[in-house]
């Protein structure tokens, strides 16, 4: 076997992770600093002051808080409280997460919701507590409130996150056949993940000051808010000071504790895809009969009577000027897109009707997966296949593609014409009878266009038939056994 590369050893992403590193080291300094500087102007003011019942200072702070944790009660109240925060986070995130996706599929619950959404964005917290009170046992005001209050902060941002899922990516799912579990795995989450980090942020912050407002009316039985009243009515402002230190600790260390948990960059290391199954058996190559087809956009006329014969186990070019159709010709062949007229006949090579071509596209746009790797973006349309034999044909395909050295990154650090390579890779991996190629060599200097070429063309077209869209004259009469203009 022969193992082409040209790649030099990529160091960008240690140098990242040392600039990251670094960053953080001197933004820690810096809080640390920042910190002492306004214990320096708290001590100050308090000694201004002159009366420890007005404002206490940082030791008389210090010494509370640790009559505080002596003291046996403190235990239950701090662990209620962090169960009603936790309760409630996981209630929101379950619940909004469910309705956005329902609100998603379904534009009848979308409608449904939109009106009380809008209302618990605006309404005071403070109403919705008063209203809670009446209605439910001390012990759980808090966990409905802060539910309530934090649910369309979920909702909403995860909403607005599916909203803005690539269309191209979801084709893409539906040319390979991707299953929903898969889709949802390899397209959707990771695509709402800023949204659903942004909520996770948010909500953790916000949980906080309403669980804690809403212990502090409903006076439950063990809670931080309601001894921050206590402090307040026996006039311990020390006290009071001892606990609101102790609640914005708990906070922050909730928070880190849930991001660490939840919170990942969307752009990683790759998903490693899993493939397993049975290996398909492959259908043979189809004859595809495009006629009468017409299809327009608006008011525009894009293909108007068109007829095309791909014939099975050949090549067939179509060239011709930008804006012809070739793209929408061939989207209509792949099912993206429904003719306005005509009909589109697939047959096996014997005459037979075939129920559907299984069909690999390399289309116009890369369209790799931002978050998977180059190595998991070139694997991505053998997912449903079997895996034993996927790890050598992906790296011989990347070898054969000089992308030996690059299939560990991610596609924000190759170059455009290595992007279109892990993409041309991906297609050239399909196990698929109807090959479709929308302008595979773009962007490729000719030397290592004929490399390719060389290496991979006739292994990759063997036993299908093959649309070759391209403007390149050269390559169209090439590549392949007839031409058709349109």
């Amino acid at each position: 076997m022969k193992i082409y590369t040209t790649n030099r050893p990529n160091n960008r992403a240690e140098e990242r992770q040392k600039n990251i590193r670094k960053t953080k080291e001197n933004k820690q300094g810096r809080g640390i600093l920042v910190c002492l500087a306004w214990l320096v102007l708290w001590q100050i003011l308090s000694k201004a002051v002159g009366s420890e019942l007005l404002l206490p200072g940082p030791y008389q702070t210090l010494q509370a808080l640790g009559n505080l944790v002596q003291t046996p009660k403190f235990y239950p109240d701090t662990m209620w409280t962090l169960l009603r925060c936790a309760a409630a986070m996981g209630l929101s995130l379950l619940i909004g997460s469910a309705a956005a996706w329902c609100s998603y599929r379904k534009k009848a619950i979308r409608t449904f919701l939109s009106l009380p959404v809008s209302f618990f964005k605006s309404v005071p917290v403070m109403a919705v507590i008063i209203y809670v009170i009446l209605l439910a046992a001390s012990d759980w005001v808090a966990v409905i409130v802060c539910f309530i209050m934090c649910f369309p902060i979920v909702y909403t941002n995860l909403l607005s996150g599916l909203d803005a899922v690539s269309a191209e990516y979801l084709e893409l799912a539906a040319v390979y056949e991707l299953t929903k579990a898969q889709s949802l795995r390899l397209i959707y989450i990771p695509s709402v993940r800023a949204n659903f980090n942004a909520a996770l942020r948010l909500t953790c912050g916000l949980s906080w000051k309403a669980v804690i407002a809403a212990e502090v009316l409903s006076i439950p039985h063990f809670s931080l808010g309601y001894e921050m009243l206590n402090a307040k009515y026996y006039l311990e402002t020390a006290n009071l000071f001892a606990y609101i230190a102790v609640i914005v600790i708990l906070s922050i260390l909730f928070e880190k504790a849930v991001c660490r948990l939840f919170v990942k960059e969307t752009e990683s290391a790759g998903l490693h895809l899993k493939t397993g199954g049975k290996k398909r058996e492959s259908m043979p190559p189809p004859a595809i009969e495009l006629s009468g087809i017409c299809k327009n956009f608006g008011d525009k006329s894009v293909l108007d009577d068109v007829k095309l014969a791909l014939p099975a186990s050949s090549v067939t070019a179509l060239s011709g000027p930008s804006g012809r159709g070739k793209t929408t010709l061939a989207r209509l062949i792949l099912g993206l897109e429904q003719a306005d007229a005509g009909t589109i006949t697939v047959e096996s090579a014997k005459g037979e009707k075939a129920a559907e071509a299984e069909t690999a596209v390399l289309f116009q746009e890369d369209r790799l997966l931002p978050w998977l790797n180059v190595y998991d973006n070139m694997a991505l349309s053998r997912i449903n296949d079997a895996g034993e034999e996927l790890d050598k044909e992906v790296r011989e395909t990347a070898a054969a593609l000089e992308l030996t050295g690059a299939l560990n990154l991610m596609p924000s650090q190759l170059s455009g014409g290595m992007k279109h390579r892990a993409a041309l890779g991906r297609t050239f991996l399909a196990e698929a009878n109807l090959l479709i190629l929308d302008e595979p060599f773009r962007g490729l200097d000719e030397e290592l266009k004929n490399r390719i070429i060389e290496r991979l063309w006739e292994k990759t077209i063997e036993g299908k038939t093959v649309l070759l869209i391209s403007h390149n004259a050269e390559d169209c009469n090439k590549l392949s056994e007839r031409i058709v203009s349109l």
